[in-house]
């Protein structure tokens, strides 16, 4: 699929080497970026578009942004969608996205990455045009940076090497599909998460080290990938929160309130839910039976609607546009995350918004954060269970652990500051280069 773009490839380079030149020259103004998504920033539904919005706004601040993106529903091609993305981008223009729901085309796309030594998440997202489009633009403009977003759509920079292209990897993919398959309790799931992983393995492998810059989003993720490939260049962009918007409001939170963000089509997101519901809360009911817990995110599957037929202290809200107000009302903010990589903008948000939390040793990887000064950390069912007791019924404790974690969001994961810190460190290779 990908090897027979190699002569392609060699033609773009060939007269993107001619337009070198013209970069060098004009290394003072500001930078061409051709941004790559496998999906629109907006509407912002998730971590994803959330730190794409953020950073694609960012960088369009000083430099002039191309968004070249796939979408998978119309929504993300509403024209007030677009509109606002056209505010700040020089260009926007998107692609059809391979579709995702189970159907023929689907299956013949799974089917075919059983028997490839390419990863599942590089068929699901494969488009012909998406990748004609990349070559072209390539060939006929001058770009400084080729920004692609997420490891999915790796497949559209391959081979370029006449452009430098930075790759954002959101997360450890092959590790969060090995905790993915040992966390799995259906057996064909497990065997092929297992060999998913190992392809992922090979695909990072593979492209961090042809890439000009791996971006990672922590130094947990930075050292897992420099010991896979230990001559790439690699830089830590984290994930961030809109410290001016994210703010407590102690005066609104509401006693004994339990507050769950994050979609549930998710596997790491609905596996710790589950684990929660069933391992957790029965015995935080049992210490403290006047507590509430609320659940927000898309896709709430029927089992999640069945805890709550069955127990009139569960709220399950669904998508909402605006978390804010649910997290000012929160008592305490809980994120049982058992599986999964990357770090958790929901926590960064909780964190921003002053929230005492209690997560796991997963759910806190990659924050710069501490046990008992930012957060609790539990990794058994009854240690979070007593953890979670313990900050509701320690107001002096919860108010302490949020203002820690709100100091700490304004000082390392204000957007503001990370979208700079990116802005500099292209600007320094490209100088370099």
């Amino acid at each position: 699929m990908i090897g027979a773009e190699k002569l392609r490839n060699s033609i773009v380079c060939l007269n993107a080497k001619v337009n070198s030149k013209e970069r060098k020259r004009n290394r003072k103004k500001p930078l061409k970026i051709l941004f790559l998504s496998n999906r629109s920033p907006l509407p912002i539904i998730d971590g994803h578009t959330r730190r794409s919005f953020n950073i694609l706004k960012g960088l369009s601040e000083n430099n002039q942004v191309h968004l070249l993106s796939l979408f998978e529903a119309s929504v993300e091609i509403d024209p007030c969608n677009i509109k606002m993305l056209e505010s700040f981008c020089y260009k926007v223009e998107f692609y059809p996205s391979p579709p995702k729901k189970v159907c023929l085309p689907m299956l013949a796309r799974l089917l075919r990455s059983l028997f490839s030594l390419e990863p599942y998440t590089i068929w699901r997202h494969y488009s012909k045009s998406f990748l004609e489009r990349v070559d072209h633009l390539i060939q006929s403009d001058v770009f400084d940076i080729v920004h692609c977003d997420i490891l999915p759509i790796v497949y559209s920079i391959r081979n370029k090497k006449c452009v430098f292209r930075s790759l954002t990897d959101h997360d450890v993919s092959y590790l969060k599909c090995f905790r993915m398959a040992s966390k799995s309790s259906n057996f064909f799931m497990k065997i092929f998460c297992y060999f998913e992983s190992y392809k992922l393995k090979m695909l990072e492998s593979k492209v961090i080290n042809e890439v000009e810059l791996t971006v990672v989003v922590s130094e947990v993720d930075k050292k897992i990938l420099q010991r896979l490939c230990p001559g790439a260049r690699f830089e830590i962009i984290e994930n961030g929160v809109d410290v001016d918007k994210f703010l407590p409001s102690f005066s609104q939170s509401e006693p004994k309130n339990l507050l769950w963000i994050g979609g549930f089509n998710h596997n790491p997101n609905k596996q710790g839910i589950y684990w929660f519901l069933e391992e957790i809360y029965p015995l935080i009911k049992i210490l403290v039976p006047t507590i509430k817990l609320v659940l927000i995110g898309g896709g709430v599957t029927n089992k999640l609607k069945r805890f709550a037929s069955a127990d009139s202290s569960i709220k399950i809200l669904g998508f909402v546009d605006d978390p804010i107000p649910y997290l000012q009302r929160a008592t305490v903010f809980v994120a049982p995350i058992l599986s999964g990589g990357g770090t958790r903008l929901k926590l960064l948000e909780a964190m921003a918004a002053g929230k005492a939390i209690v997560t796991t040793s997963i759910g806190a990887e990659g924050i710069e954060g501490e046990n008992n000064i930012h957060f609790l950390l539990a990794d058994s069912n009854k240690e979070f269970a007593n953890s979670t007791v313990r900050l509701l019924e320690n107001e002096t404790l919860r108010i302490l652990l949020g203002k820690n974690a709100r100091e700490k969001a304004m000082l390392k994961y204000d957007w503001k500051k990370i979208c700079n810190k990116l802005n500099q460190i292209y600007r320094n290779y490209v100088s370099s280069d």
